[in-house]
């Protein structure tokens, strides 16, 4: 009887699930039939099809066969269709599509005004994520209602019979934009009937309304998220959030969001009064996580003209383990949070970038950057030589700070890094890709490091009492040692040089199968990309360390790879199936017990259909 309780509900969130999407449903339906966007009687009725008869004297139309019709923005699709062209109804049979820019619903009868826009429609099959709804009928009673005879609805992946869950009524009621609603229906896990309810309504308001997400979880309890959203102007909507959690406590939260032509962003503000903040696995005598807990987020994005972008996030914290606990989405995204603001501007040859960032939370480590600007020059081509150049330089003042608990001290340092690489590509025998490149990379440190020894001698006398033969003598003994310490200190500039060459070659081939009209396509693509770096003049353990840049040396290997890809044509342009690139490194310098192969990496990607992607 538990697991059934637990069925039902996980089904009614399922469907209650789908609220920031509820209007498309009332969209779909708004599109059978508008009134208040109905075409103008001027505009004409194309029909094309197999066989046409037309009767002049009653002005209809018979088409069988491969049916289109057009009026306007409307595009009827079907089997048979007869249309009367001085009142626009129009009667169709046998797979019936009924488009309206990019709407579309399935039946397999249909009776339509291409004026009115008032339509009767029988076994619709309507697709407005997350919605898939089926019906025997639907029909127009008033000017925004219609009435759905037989339905079917859910909103799982799968369209009907094989859908995991849906609800089933006899009549459902909808009134686009508004709402949903249903007496005396079922929910279905599969084909086995789960929970009756008697009277069930769905809000397709996106301007305002209410959502609630039941659940248990093993830190939670039992807990009920509920939140109360509205628009305040056209630009800027509000979310108001009041949750409880049963092994927690309360928690309050406010959502403010804004999207105009130019900006668009949102500020989060949430509180919580935890019952249990420190987890089963951790000593509460050493934990420094509070009862008073809260996270605050803010995001904004301004763009200045088409070519000047603002970004900037803030992240304030009550403590290292809220994202966690309260915000997984977040947290798996981002376990550090970053704070930053950060304005580019971009040219048709090179990107200009000021870009900020500071910690907030002292229990975090971070690398401050106040301020680190830069200058991107893209991949191009130096007049109308066979050379192309690309190029970066920043600078940077940087500080490497420790959490609060940390025993390391901050450092920090000016950076300038410029580097510079120039490429000529060449193809011979019309397939083969070879692009040899050269380059130097120069980066200035206002400070380094530089070990100090020191030697400490110390010496030690020991007295010792022997009696031998009953005399007793006295023995003094000495002992030295020296200790060497060694310790880190900062240093002057320096300047660390880089040289590297290297070439990339590769080649394409492919071949397409087209078996029941499926159209694959097999692209194999292997390459190798040998790199020379030389050792630098100033080593990696001579500077600080603030990110990969601090600890570029010398490198010689040859990356070796092959990559795949199965495409197929969707919408006319090519879809990847399968991406999947095989690569592993040879290394030319291996000393020792290190491995002349390293790794093999795969990357991979498959999209088998437009929703899913591993």
């Amino acid at each position: 009887m538990k697991s059934r309780h637990l069925i039902a509900v996980c089904l009614l969130v399922a469907l209650w699930g789908g609220v920031g999407y509820a209007a498309s449903l009332g969209d779909r339906f708004g599109s059978l039939a508008q009134q208040n966007s109905a075409i103008d009687e001027n505009t004409p009725i194309e029909v094309d099809a197999d066989d046409i008869d037309y009767d002049k004297e009653n002005g209809r139309i018979t088409a069988t066969g491969n049916v289109v019709v057009i009026c306007g923005v409307d595009e009827l699709h079907a089997d048979r269709v007869l249309v009367n062209m001085n009142t626009g109804d129009t009667y169709a049979l046998g797979h019936v599509v009924l488009k309206r820019g990019d709407k579309k619903t399935e039946g397999s009868k249909l009776q339509y005004n291409f004026r009115t826009r008032v339509c009767s429609l029988d076994d619709p099959d309507v697709d407005a994520a997350p919605f898939r709804v089926q019906a025997n009928k639907v029909t127009q009673l008033a000017k925004n209602e219609y009435v759905l005879e037989g339905a079917k609805i859910t909103t799982c992946i799968h369209k009907h019979p094989h859908s995991h869950f849906h609800l089933r009524a006899k009549r459902v009621t909808v009134v686009p934009g508004e709402y949903m609603k249903t007496r005396g229906a079922l929910w279905y896990f599969g084909r086995v009937p789960c929970l009756y309810i008697p009277f069930w309504r769905r809000n397709l308001d996106t301007e305002s309304g209410f959502r609630f997400y039941p659940g248990y979880r093993s830190t939670w309890g039992g807990y009920l998220l509920s939140s109360y959203y509205h628009r305040w102007t056209p630009a800027l909507r509000g979310e108001h959030h009041l949750d409880y959690r049963g092994d927690r406590g309360v928690a309050y939260g406010e959502d403010l969001k804004w999207n105009t032509e130019t900006a668009a962003g949102k500020i989060n503000l949430y509180f919580l009064d935890d019952t249990n903040p420190v987890n089963s696995d951790e000593d509460p005598d050493e934990s420094d996580v509070e009862n008073q807990r809260y996270r605050i987020h803010l995001e904004h994005a301004h763009r200045f003209g088409d070519r000047t972008l603002l970004l900037s996030q803030l992240n304030y914290l009550s403590d290292v383990d809220v994202l966690e606990d309260f915000f997984n989405k977040q947290y798996r995204e981002s376990g550090q949070p970053e704070n930053y603001v950060s304005l580019s501007h971009r040219r048709d040859a090179y990107t200009l970038t000021a870009h900020a960032n500071v910690r907030l939370n002292d229990f975090y480590s971070n690398v401050n950057r106040l301020p680190e600007l830069s200058v991107d020059f893209m991949r191009l081509q130096l007049g109308r030589s066979s050379f192309y150049y690309e190029g970066q330089t920043t600078v940077a003042q940087l500080e490497r700070v420790f959490a609060e608990d940390s025993d390391d001290e901050d450092y920090s340092a000016l950076r300038l890094d410029s580097s510079h690489m120039f490429y000529q590509p060449r193809r011979y025998f019309g397939w083969l890709n070879l692009v040899p490149r050269a380059g130097y990379r120069g980066t200035y440190y206002s400070a380094s490091l530089n070990s100090e020894t020191s030697e400490t001698v110390s010496t030690s006398t020991s007295t010792n009492v022997v009696v031998e033969s009953g005399i007793t003598n006295m023995v003094v003994s000495t002992t030295t040692s020296t200790n060497t310490e060694t310790s880190v200190v900062d240093s002057s500039a320096k300047l660390r040089n880089i040289f590297e060459v290297g070439a990339e070659i590769s080649f394409k081939a492919f071949k397409t199968y087209d078996q029941n009209g499926t159209g694959r396509r097999h692209v194999v693509e292997p390459y190798a990309n040998y790199t020379f770096r030389m050792e630098p003049n100033v080593l990696s353990d001579e500077l600080y360390y603030f990110d990969s840049v601090d600890t570029l040396g010398e490198l010689h290997e040859t990356l070796l790879g092959v990559r795949n890809k199965i495409q197929t044509k969707r919408r006319g342009r090519p879809f990847d199936l399968a991406d999947i690139d095989v690569s592993t490194g040879l290394k030319f310098n291996a000393e020792g017990d290190e491995e002349v192969f390293e790794t093999i990496h795969l990357d991979a990607e498959f999209r088998p259909v437009d929703w899913l992607s591993l």
